[in-house]
């Protein structure tokens, strides 16, 4: 972690309004928006196809497989981010606005374009069976549906400014992570003869949060006082907690299984608001400041269908599924006192006034629900060998007012290609490359951050960004 540092006496001011949950922006798979991130398995994953990903994305559909599957999964995803930060997004204290802003080190420290190019490998692993009966089926997967990591590149900065070399988009984001760990267990049961199961599954869910970002305790984006002494410091935030989520699904097949149709709810982790136990930690030339604090954030629920249909001739499967995500749920992520609450006016302000010194900092997000769509093909050249392509959308949960450098997400196009090859009856193969492009995002100006009352103002993230990512995606599976 990079520092820089403040003098003593502002310390306390310092850590009141340091702390910041600067999360990744998705990094998982063939992306849904926001930070859901799951659709493992490419093309084979959805809620109409009975395979080892049905652990989590309808359960009902466990009641389509047959005998005991081991399945490991495992994405290597490469993704590219550019953040370009003008000079309208400056944030100076009002008294120094018309200095600092003729200020040539000022400006150059604080607009520019930051960049971030990460490599990571992300698993998925699960086994479902049947226990040799017609009618009782159960699986078990441990998967990461939320979530991501980053770490923005490093620059060579602004002489005299030693916290620019972390980069422009540093006030928001330097790096950090987002992890929601689900341990899913699932059951299924096949209604005789008539095709339909109905199926359910618990996860107890491990969070995980932690984050390194610019800080100062005027809530702007100088790099200096007056007199020339570094203003500019870092805040470090790790919290995690556990929780149960709860799915329902059902599913529905031919006998021959040439039409499936499938469906699932997932509830909301938590059931609701997530509170996970953490500390928020400063460092300085005077010494280290911890404190114990709550970080407070509400995900949302999903609902997913799709279908799948065999055409005359066996030889090719036309799959679509899409989903819902209603992610208006998640207004805000706030960082309050151990074992406070997060209750703030429409302007940032908390209610109290500034008597309630409960809130650390509120991070209004005041996401829009989200959906998403995919219309895909597989083609069988045999019993062993399968050709699978998709093309796909999903809309964008994150409005422009609260975009930043740690929630980046826009219109996104997915385009899919995948082979499926089975040696013998008992082994599957898989290989799929995804290539998923965001759509331009300008906020011209319209992003509030410096507009708000404390504890929810923070430097303007205006700007413009831009993000890619290529993902291929191998997977295995044994079935005996």
């Amino acid at each position: 972690m990079s520092h820089t540092f403040l003098p003593r006496r502002l310390l306390p001011l310092f850590f009141a309004a340091a702390a910041f949950t600067g999360l990744t922006a998705p990094a998982k798979d063939a992306e849904a928006s926001g930070y859901l991130t799951a659709r493992f398995g490419g093309d084979q994953g959805g809620p109409m196809m009975p395979n080892g990903y049905s652990v989590y994305f309808n359960p009902g559909a466990l009641g389509g497989t047959t005998g005991t599957t081991i399945t490991g999964d495992l994405s290597v995803v490469l993704r590219y981010v550019s953040y370009e930060r003008g000079t309208d997004a400056l944030s100076p204290t009002p008294n120094n606005r018309d200095r600092l802003l003729g200020d040539a080190k000022y400006v150059s420290a604080n607009t520019g374009k930051a960049t971030l190019t990460n490599l990571l490998a992300l698993p998925f692993v699960g086994v479902n069976t049947d226990f040799g009966t017609k009618s009782l089926r159960a699986g078990w997967a441990a998967y990461v549906p939320f979530g991501g990591l980053a770490t923005w590149d490093r620059t060579d900065g602004t002489p005299g400014a030693p916290g620019s070399t972390d980069g422009v988009q540093r006030w928001h984001n330097i790096s950090g992570q987002i992890l929601t760990v689900y341990n899913t267990f699932a059951f299924a049961y096949v209604v005789g003869d008539t095709g339909l199961s109905i199926g359910a599954s618990l996860s107890p869910v491990i969070h995980h949060v932690a984050t390194v970002r610019a800080r100062t305790a005027d809530d702007s984006d100088e790099i200096e006082f007056p007199n020339g002494t570094l203003k500019e410091g870092r805040s470090y935030v790790d919290a995690s907690g556990v929780n149960l989520q709860a799915t329902g699904g059902v599913y529905w097949q031919t006998p021959r299984g040439d039409v499936r149709i499938g469906a699932a709810y997932l509830s909301q982790p938590g059931f609701g608001q997530t509170r996970l136990r953490g500390k928020l930690e400063g460092r300085t030339a005077g010494g280290d400041v911890t404190q114990d604090v709550d970080f407070l954030q509400t995900y949302p629920d999903v609902v997913r269908i799709g279908a799948a249909f065999r055409l005359p001739g066996d030889k090719i499967e036309i799959r679509t599924d899409g989903d819902f995500v209603r992610w208006n749920v998640f207004e805000r992520q706030c960082l309050v006192l151990r074992g406070r609450d997060c209750k703030v006016n429409p302007d940032g302000s908390p209610v109290g006034g500034s008597a309630n010194q409960d809130i650390v900092l509120n991070v209004p997000r005041n996401w829009k629900n989200a959906w998403g769509y995919r219309l895909g093909v597989g083609y069988f050249l045999n019993e062993k060998l399968e050709l699978s392509g998709s093309l796909a959308f999903t809309t964008s949960a994150v409005p422009v007012s609260t975009i930043d450098a740690s929630t980046i997400d826009s219109f996104r196009l997915y385009g899919n290609v995948g082979v499926q090859y089975k040696p013998t009856k008992h082994l599957g193969l898989g290989a799929a490359y995804t290539h998923i492009y965001f759509l331009e995002v300008d906020t011209k100006g319209r992003n509030q951050f410096s507009t708000l009352e404390k504890p929810s103002q923070s430097p303007s993230a205006d700007g413009i960004y831009n993000s890619q990512i290529g993902f291929l995606n191998l997977n295995v599976a044994y079935t005996f």
